[in-house]
């Protein structure tokens, strides 16, 4: 908005007291900060529109801060057509841009692109197996396995439609496939091993604390939950909801999980066999809540406020031990994920 850019321009660095809510609009700076927390905020920008972003989110003795486009401001150029997911493995940020059909390596202190993948049909989200770089892809019906090194393609590995998340199980790799499937493969050799039915529109993965696999599903105003115990390959408890779902992560303790529905943060426990097990968190209070990071290390939640999906977003931090020191910073277009920063 223009308000903010007024603000961004004037170098006016606004700050208020923990347990308010925090807007703090910091100046460039030549040298980003390495200490305390730092978390990058992936910003999908508007499909076609060349308008995805990355931001910096640091938080120092309880006071959070914002730097804006800082992958644009140290390379020069835009970051491309739809941040879609990213990962710290080594000394890389790998960020897929699923629009673009590229995958990047960045420094993840300078955001300095160090490598990159051009080649991609549209990539998705990416998970490390072993030394290699697993990308799901929405319409290659492929999973492309990336060198590290310099990001060039090693391999494909052929899949039913469009793959998302991915998560490792025990011994496996397990990949959600929206036709409503979940791939299993051996993770030390990447051979196929089975396929387990789950409802259509599979998204997203979480294990919990007794390694059991949880799926999450999600198409139009419906959503499904199915488990799976260690190695199985049919449900132990599987159930449909009235709402669409959002991202699962497990609790700090491995005991409970935690899902986003209608702008909600919701938890259940691991022995949960229906949705009348699940209950609400908290509620953010978000316009539109549009994905969301639980980092178990310190039990914080960071969300995406996309908004109206065309005007920049906000993220809130938000601590589950202490919600009144939840912080809110103005961010990119469509904000929708998170990356946990050395």
């Amino acid at each position: 908005t223009m308000r903010l850019r007024f603000v961004h321009f004037a170098y006016l660095l606004v700050l208020a007291f923990a347990g308010c809510t925090d807007e703090i609009i910091v100046p460039d700076k030549k040298d980003l900060p390495k200490g305390g927390e730092r978390v990058a905020v992936l910003c999908e920008g508007n499909f076609m529109w060349a308008n995805a972003r990355l931001d910096l989110m640091q938080t120092d003795s309880g006071i959070s801060q914002l730097l804006s486009n800082v992958y644009e401001k140290a390379n020069n150029k835009p970051i491309g057509d739809v941040l879609q997911s990213g990962l710290v493995a080594g000394n890389n940020l790998f960020l897929s841009i699923n629009n673009s059909g590229k995958v990047l390596g960045l420094d993840p202190y300078t955001f300095k692109q160090k490598k990159m993948n051009a080649k991609l049909k549209s990539p998705r989200c990416l998970m490390m197996v072993v030394g290699d770089l697993w990308v799901t892809d929405l319409y290659a019906n492929r999973i492309s396995v990336l060198d590290t090194q310099d990001l060039h393609l090693k391999r494909e590995i052929v899949v039913p439609g469009w793959t998302e998340q991915m998560v490792k199980w025990g011994d496996e790799v397990a990949v959600a496939c929206y036709s409503g499937k979940v791939l299993v493969y051996d993770y030390l050799s990447g051979v196929y091993k089975r396929s387990m039915d789950v409802d259509s529109g599979a998204l997203y993965l979480a294990v919990d604390g007794k390694n059991q696999l949880w799926v999450v599903s999600s198409v139009g105003s419906k959503g499904g939950v199915a488990a799976f115990g260690a190695s199985a390959s049919a449900p132990k408890a599987r159930w449909l909801t009235n709402a669409p779902l959002g991202n699962i992560y497990p609790s700090a303790d491995g005991n409970s999980l935690y899902v986003s529905s209608q702008n909600k943060i919701f938890t259940f426990p691991i022995t949960a066999t229906s949705q009348a097990d699940l209950s609400i968190l908290f509620n953010p209070a978000l316009k539109q809540l549009y994905g969301y990071y639980f980092n178990p290390l310190n039990q914080v939640f960071y969300l995406a406020d996309a908004k109206d999906f065309v005007s920049n977003g906000d993220v809130i931090r938000y601590p589950l031990q202490q919600p009144s020191q939840k912080t809110t910073l103005s961010t990119g277009v469509n904000p929708s994920g998170f990356v946990l920063l050395p």
